[in-house]
């Protein structure tokens, strides 16, 4: 089908009120062959929880692909209020009929349009069921619901964009073959076109930012203004932003631009539209004359005199307060005149898509904007308030001083490019999948421990998991209950799914979920208190059934954030989002729209400060009554002059308790727990939960002040979320619930046992992994759940691997005697084949690492204890296990800081000629030389360097570094090329050549540097480093060079890669092979034998088998680089004459069939199939050997 017939036939249907006829031939030209009767249901057919929004549905047909078959439903809703306040009931309606309790088999999905006759936008949705396959007694497989249908919806209509539905649907129906599953599920992808819209995004930022510099650069007046209230252009460019997408969400409840005299809710949905196009107020410049003042008068100020009438535009403005529309910095908006250019907001430009306009407006206009924050099961193809999160993510690393840099990253097209300047926050969008599997967890433990055992967990679980089935359904079951005990009817297919233990306690519980104190201590943008509201809310409504404590949606919401929910970051652009997707949560059920209530004010609620550096622990503040009843008055205070004067007495409180820290104690306090949210502790003793995704950043990168500060406060200065765990138990209240999505790195490195030990000395209650569920490149994670509890000693708990599929994890049960006896309590998957290697190693690792560990862990340790040690390997015995650096020594490599000088490449090999190719291009980088000796082109470069032979190059490349810094020709292949005739022989050099250098014309000796190519058991190295007696004696003196003396060089040893990072099963293995005498450099792992009993031969066998690779992620080090302190720990059996044979007749065929491959004798396929059957030969018989 053409382009222009299948664009007509999306907009038939979607750009105006419902039209069945419109709709059958949209999906008759989607689906290309629809099958099935008509049947309309109605009356009884409806279930009575259903009919109070219900009016009628109709089947129009049925899809079948991919052995899967989709109904083709509409439904009638009673009126146009319940298309947005019944959207869980609609889910369930469908998915009650898809499950075959309507009557009817099973069906796996649905494509349904709900519209009400007096609305004039509808949905358009995918319901989705989730079945698990069984098979009963007869051996016939059964479909059982495996969990909640989920709902996936466009609106559309008069009033909505339709330019993602079409650009979703257009490519089916232009194809000629019919849609498969997966098709029509990407048709409904919400996350496409969040990401789509964020490109735009950053674009608009980048051009609104720019277009204010010039106007920063040409204005003394606003450059004087603008440095005297600390304001950026970045930071101007993202708040206005924010401030106009904020816009764009209220204008779809149609609050604004109400005529005079009108209802709230009334105002167009396109608002922002018609005042740009002057139908509201004429005017010169749109910035100046209409959004400054909307910002700073009319949603800023009360005007309820005068029914909230704004007349500068003409048309009602509701109130709003909260904060959002203070000028940034509270700059002097009203004496500055900053005159965005209108093309700025919109314009006629060509788009690469071939739409007209890419303004702020532009952009905006095209897509779908909604209120409601999508939940797991339900979510709108539109943007939502969790999009402000991932733009804060996005756009949360760009500052003033770094935007230059970020620009040319923009340009350069490069993947990845942009994610570098995220990963110096350790900022990363935590999905909501995560956030809610956090948020309902926390909840359970807090209700079951604070329940005193009154209700079962499992009910606890079942109340937590099940709001969304229950709530409609639950209040039907009660009037029936009631109704059979009146003697009004005999029975009823209605039974109350709440458990009993839940309905006799649900005002206690309704108590605990109001009182209940959390806190997110790196609260970011605020994806865990909003999805901790929402699931408080929920709960409370469903739990009013039982308590008959009716308090709307917009109450419950506004108690909670007022009396339960707490957050700070460091930032104040996350504060600023924070804040603003609160605001915009209370407005989605702001339902009074006689008397739209002011915005609260969240200032003391959600702190900009320093989580990390507070008051020490012995230090009790006092005085903090009054403040306390000051912020809660606060919270509701709209009056601007009493506000402010407010605000001002507050802050000088605290600061009062804050401003002379830096001199107290050496570093400035910003904000403490104890202050900022005393009211918490006076009352609570603490927060019941603390939740959230705090920061992975390194410590590595500070100073050392900064890491004497948090050496000072918790005695270790390590990663960040290290820090904010013992942090975030710090101020838990007793029996209080930490509940955090961290880096698992402190499963097993030795720089996080006091971590692990801190958990383990409290009540662990689930650790999960969770493999790496962001959408960024970072390291693994998992889910820790933990209670502050440290008088319970022996217990269980749950412990799950989500690694592959975090919604259906592998659960196993952990023992924490398991870790506490563990080495060095490292944390793991409690398998049955983990849990068979503890059993076996753990009693005998353990006293050996508590002996000997001081003696073995550094070079230096290994020479001092030499004779005890020697002693110990004396006494060992074929059978006996010990550990692999008892019984090996060797240092960490050299690092020669400056390979161009000291490195070099074969002559003939393909490295020489990468070398040959590369240095034109080096030598351009040097561009002062250049300008000097005329030299423009790569061309011209080449012709200078083919003039000298190979020492005048060297000697050139020495010299430009020499005088414009060793750094000038930037990372890689600036080696020199070495002859046969400069290579010396390894075996003939004395012991004072190999340790002060070599004194003739040989002088280049081999250097093992690693090896990228993942090479086990054998490779040749091709690099060589000219061991002179001037380079040895640098090497000796420089500590970039980290020298270990020439003990570790020029011996036969087995070395492995640093970084293991498998890409299937087959290639997790360590990747070992055997050293031969050569120089090594940091990035080769080496050790050697030192135990007879022990050759190389055979550890490099058994570190290249299965289970030493297991044993090394799973019991030393998780995470991807393994140091020569991991291999140390490696537990190693003393083998048998007969054991050593096998291991020596396996090493040796593998080590011919790779030096059969450099030679060419072999191809790489061949290779692969005979070490693959090695592999197998190694596994089996270590197994047998160690399991």
């Amino acid at each position: 089908m053409e382009v222009t017939r299948a664009s007509k036939i999306i907009k038939d249907a979607f750009e105006s009120q419902f039209n069945k006829e419109n709709f059958y031939n949209f999906i008759n030209q989607l689906l290309k062959n629809i099958e099935g009767t008509t049947f309309i249901y109605k009356g009884a057919y409806i279930k009575d929880d259903y009919k109070d929004f219900v009016k009628t549905f109709e089947r129009v047909g049925k899809f079948s692909t991919n052995n899967k078959e989709i109904d083709i439903l509409i439904v009638q809703l009673k009126d146009a209020k319940c298309l947005e306040r019944a959207r869980s009931k609609q889910r369930n309606f469908i998915a009650s009929y898809l499950n075959g309790s309507m009557g009817g088999k099973q069906k796996d999905a649905a494509l349904v349009a709900f519209y009400a006759p007096d609305a004039v936008d509808w949905r358009f949705s995918f319901v989705k069921m989730d079945y698990n396959i069984t098979v009963n007694d007869d051996n016939i497989k059964v479909k059982k619901q495996f969990s909640s249908a989920k709902r996936f919806s466009f609106l559309v209509g008069e009033n909505e964009k339709i330019h993602t539905a079409e650009s979703r649907f257009l490519p089916l129906i232009i194809s000629d073959n019919k849609p498969s599953f997966t098709d029509i599920e990407k048709a409904f992808d919400v996350e496409i076109v969040s990401d789509e819209f964020f490109k735009k995004y950053r674009d608009l930022f980048v051009n609104l930012k720019s277009e204010l510099d010039k106007l920063y650069s040409k204005d003394e007046k606003l450059q004087q203004e603008f440095n005297s209230k600390n304001i950026t252009t970045v930071d101007f460019a993202k708040k206005l932003l924010g401030q106009i997408i904020f816009l764009y969400f209220l204008q779809k409840k149609g609050w604004l631009g109400v005529a005079k005299n009108q209802l709230w809710g009334t105002g167009p949905k396109d608002f922002i539209r018609k005042l740009f196009a002057g139908d509201y107020v004429s005017y010169d410049n749109f910035y100046t004359e209409i959004l400054e003042p909307l910002f700073y008068e009319a949603l800023r100020t009360d005007r309820a005199f005068n029914n909230h009438f704004y007349d500068k535009l003409q048309c009602k403005i509701p109130f709003l307060n909260g904060g959002l529309f203070d000028p940034i910095n509270n700059y002097d908006w009203l004496n500055n005149e900053i005159k965005i250019p209108n093309e700025i907001f919109s314009n006629n430009n060509k788009t690469k898509e071939g739409d007209i306009g890419d303004g702020i407006l532009d952009i905006f206009d095209k897509y779908n904007f909604t209120v409601n924050e999508d939940e797991p099961l339900e979510k709108e193809v539109a943007l939502d308030p969790e999009l402000l999160g991932k733009i804060y993510e996005k756009l949360n690393a760009i500052r003033d001083d770094n935007f230059d840099e970020y620009y040319i990253a923009l340009k350069s097209g490069r993947v990845g490019e942009e994610t570098k300047f995220n990963k110096e926050y350790g900022v990363y969008y935590t999905p909501r999948d995560i956030v809610h599997y956090i948020c309902q967890k926390s909840l359970i433990n807090y209700l079951y421990t604070n329940l005193n055992g009154k209700v079962p967990k499992d009910d606890i679980m079942f109340l937590v998991k099940n709001t969304e089935i229950n709530e409609e359904y639950e209040t039907i079951a009660i009037e029936k209950e009631q109704k059979i005990k009146q003697g009004d009817q005999k029975h009823s297919r209605y039974c109350s799914k709440i458990p009993d233990s839940i309905k006799e306690n649900a005002k206690d519980i309704d108590q605990l979920l109001a009182n209940i104190t959390v806190c997110d201590p790196a609260i970011g943008s605020g994806a865990f208190p909003i999805g901790m509201m929402h699931e408080i809310v929920k709960l409370r409504q469903l739990l009013s059934v039982h308590t008959a404590n009716q308090i709307n949606t917009y109450d419950l919401k506004r108690y909670c954030i007022e009396n339960s929910l707490y957050g700070v970051d460091i930032d104040l652009g996350a504060i600023e989002t924070c804040k603003l997707r609160f605001w915009l949560s209370l407005i989605v059920d702001e339902d009074d729209f006689a008397d739209i209530r002011p915005l609260p004010n969240l200032d003391y609620k959600i702190v900009c400060g320093n989580s990390l550096l507070g008051y020490p622990n012995n230090y009790k503040p006092s005085g903090l009554v009054n403040i306390e009843k000051l912020k809660k008055e606060f919270f509701d205070t709209t009056n601007p002059v009493e506000k402010n004067k407010l605000k001002k007495t507050i802050d000088e409180s605290i600061d009062k308790l804050l401003k002379n820290t830096e001199e107290s104690f050496g570093y400035r306090i910003t904000m403490d727990f104890t202050i900022n949210f005393s009211e918490v502790f006076s009352h609570n003793g603490g927060f019941d939960l603390v939740i959230g995704n705090p920061p992975y950043i390194s410590i590595k990168g500070y100073n050392q002040d900064d890491k004497q500060i948090l050496k000072y406060l918790f005695g270790f200065a390590d990663d960040f979320y290290s820090h904010f765990i013992f942090k975030g138990i710090d101020i838990l209240k007793n029996n209080g619930i930490l509940a955090f999505i961290t880096s698992k790195t402190y499963w097993t490195i030795q720089t996080k046992k006091n971590l692990r030990e801190l958990l383990l000395k409290n009540k662990i209650l689930e650790i999960y992994d969770t493999g790496n569920p962001f959408d960024a490149p970072i390291v693994d994670t998992a889910i820790v759940i933990v209670q502050k509890n440290n008088e319970i000693n022996d217990y269980k708990f749950i412990f799950k691997d989500g690694k592959n599929d975090f919604m259906n994890p592998d659960v196993f049960e952990g023992d924490v005697n398991l870790y506490k006896n563990a080495p060095n309590n490292v944390f793991f998957i409690p398998s049955e084949t983990n849990k068979k290697i503890a059993n076996k190693y753990f009693n005998q690792v353990q006293p050996l690492l508590d002996k000997w560990w001081d003696k073995i862990s550094t070079s230096k340790n290994i020479e001092k204890y030499y004779n005890e040690l020697e002693k110990y390997r004396n006494s060992l015995k074929p059978g006996d296990i010990t550990l692999l650096g008892l019984i090996t020594e060797g240092g960490q490599g050299l690092a020669t800081a400056n390979n161009g000088k000291y490195v070099g490449v074969k002559e003939g090999t393909k490295l020489a000629n990468n070398v040959r190719k590369q240095r034109p291009e080096k030598l351009l980088l040097a561009a002062e030389f250049c300008k000097q000796n005329n030299i423009k082109t790569k061309q011209e470069a080449e012709d200078c360097i083919n003039k000298l032979n190979e020492l005048e190059i060297r000697k050139l490349f020495d010299e430009i570094k020499e005088k414009y810094g060793r750094d000038i020709f930037g990372q890689g292949w600036l080696y020199r090329i070495v002859s046969d005739d400069e290579i010396a022989d390894v075996d003939s050099l004395t012991d004072d050549e190999k340790l002060n250098g070599i004194t003739d014309d040989k002088t280049f000796v081999p250097y093992d540097k690693g090896d990228k190519d993942g090479n086990r058991w054998y490779a040749p190295t091709p690099y060589y480093i000219d061991w002179n007696r001037e380079n040895v004696k640098a090497l000796q003196t420089d500590p970039k060079a980290r020298w270990q003396g020439y003990q570790f060089f020029f011996r036969e040893g087995f070395c492995w890669n640093f970084a293991l990072l498998p890409k299937n099963e087959e290639s997790k293995i360590i990747k070992c092979r055997i050293k031969e005498k050569t120089v090594n450099d940091v990035m080769t792992m080496a050790l050697c034998s030192i135990f007879k009993f022990s050759p190389n031969y055979y550890i490099v066998a058994l570190l290249n088998s299965k289970f030493s690779y297991n044993y090394l992620k799973t019991f030393i080090n998780s995470t991807a680089g393994q140091q020569i302190n991991d291999i140390r720990q490696l537990p190693i059996i003393i083998p048998t004459d007969e054991q050593l044979c096998k291991y020596k007749d396996i090493f040796d065929r593998a080590v011919k069939i790779q030096k059969d491959k450099f030679a060419g004798k072999i191809s790489v396929d061949e290779v692969e199939v005979k070490l693959a059957e090695i592999q197998k030969e190694l596994d089996k018989f270590v197994e047998g050997m160690y399991l």
